[in-house]
């Protein structure tokens, strides 16, 4: 997918370190493995896809709501076994929502940092949106993320929209777009309305929704999304053939990546990796009503490690704060008397900025408010003489019927992001000695 970032966003297919055997502490049931082994055959697979993708960051959707991650500290230790330490780390979010599973964020500490700190979208209005007095949809997690190597910043928001599995009652329910069509959509325009507040504080307006919004493209929530400046770019990469889940043996994509109008420019390929929905479940980690001979298919390999296929986003992004004047002087400022004469001039430059440690300095004029002809200022010529970048041989004279000489010195200063800056500094030859 190109460029120097790369972010995902994967269903885990329900990744609980709690067993559901039958003594789970949710109210709301747990849902996975039933037992050691499936839950070592479900490991096994997450691990091997998450490996193969090699994203640098990770939206992961169905993972338990463990108050103390113990789940999403579970996958990314098995993680860093099967890579190497230090590999991958988490967002510590604790439970967040009411559900029995969330969403989350893994990343790569080698290619990015969180910049700041995590924001959770969990408002009844956008949890129950629709007012109906239970929440529907997963609360939502945003991340702020800076690359380690350019300093660009984005901000990704992970999502698990209410499922159209149930029904959600009249008005809610859509004939053409499946149960809770209307939670989903007042969800999807709450969330516009999260993120333009700028959550993470990251001053920044490059921003990505990513995961499981089960909606398919064209359905409401997608076109409010998109209706709000949102990209869809799945469909911009993939057209109308794209495809993430199987439903009843029809095509369509629920998880997706749409990104904001500042962000686009940035996003330098994408993919869906058909490893799940092309896949029959027979090859998954349940060994509920399988019979050995069926079991012995499955291998620890990331097909059919969920029912939803990965989405691999490539990112172009670089450090977008211009870098900044500490100082530009010149000694001396005036020249006095105006005899005519070369003085020699110096000029004094620092630069600072957020990311680049050596941004480059480059002069880019001397140049003087009166004409260099000679005529009416002691038929002179070749009055400014560049010796480098910094220093100069400027003559004293001006005019005598103006109102007096102002030469200009012009820097520019630019980051490896090619963001740049101006600024000036100025020697003048007075009128005379009193001005």
């Amino acid at each position: 997918v190109g460029g120097n970032v790369s972010v995902a966003s994967f269903n885990v297919l329900n990744y609980f370190t709690t067993l559901d055997d039958g003594s789970c502490p949710y109210s709301g049931g747990c849902r996975g493995a039933d037992n050691a082994t499936e839950f070592t055959r479900q490991r096994d697979k997450i691990i091997a896809a998450l490996a193969e993708i090699d994203a640098d960051v990770v939206g992961l959707i169905e993972i338990e709501n463990h108050p103390t991650d113990a789940a999403l500290a579970d996958l990314v230790s098995g993680l860093n076994a099967a890579m190497g330490a230090g590999t991958y780390d988490y967002v510590a979010t604790g439970a967040i929502g009411p559900d029995v599973i969330r969403v989350a964020f893994i990343y790569k500490p080698a290619s990015v940092t969180p910049a700041g700190n995590h924001a959770v979208l969990d408002a009844p209005t956008f949890l129950d949106p629709n007012n109906t007095g239970s929440a529907k949809n997963r609360a939502a997690l945003a991340q702020t993320f800076s690359n380690n190597s350019t300093g660009g910043v984005f901000t990704a928001a992970v999502n698990h929209l209410k499922s159209k599995g149930s029904a959600c009652g009249p008005g809610d329910d859509d004939p053409e777009q499946g149960s809770c069509n209307l939670t989903r959509t007042l969800a999807a325009q709450e969330l516009l309305n999260w993120l333009s507040t700028d959550p993470t504080s990251s001053n920044d307006e490059d921003f990505m929704i990513i995961g499981d919004l089960n909606s398919y493209d064209k359905e409401d929530p997608i076109d409010a999304i998109v209706a709000g400046g949102y990209t869809d770019l799945i469909f911009s990469f993939n057209g109308e053939s794209a495809y993430s889940y199987v439903f009843d043996g029809q095509l369509g994509y629920l998880d997706h990546a749409l990104a904001s109008a500042d962000l686009v420019g940035e996003v330098t390929g994408l993919t869906q990796w058909h490893i799940n929905a092309d896949e029959p479940d027979l090859i998954n980690y349940d060994t509920t009503f399988k019979q050995p001979a069926q079991e012995d298919i499955y291998a620890p390999d990331a097909f059919r490690s969920s029912d939803h296929d990965p989405v691999i986003i490539g990112l172009d992004v670089c450090d977008e704060v211009a870098p900044t004047f500490d100082e530009v002087s010149v000694t001396p400022n005036v020249l006095w008397p105006a005899n005519h004469k070369y003085v020699d001039v110096t000029a004094t430059v620092t630069v600072n900025d957020n990311f680049d440690t050596n941004p480059t300095l480059t002069i880019v004029s001397v140049t003087s408010n009166e004409a260099d002809n000679g005529n009416g200022d002691g038929n002179t010529v070749d009055d400014i003489i560049i010796v480098d970048d910094f220093h100069f041989m400027l003559r004293a004279e001006r005019s005598s019927n103006g109102v007096g000489r102002i030469y200009t010195i012009t820097y520019m200063v630019t980051d490896a992001c090619g963001n740049s800056t101006t600024a000036t500094a100025t020697v003048t030859v007075p009128l005379n000695n009193r001005r």
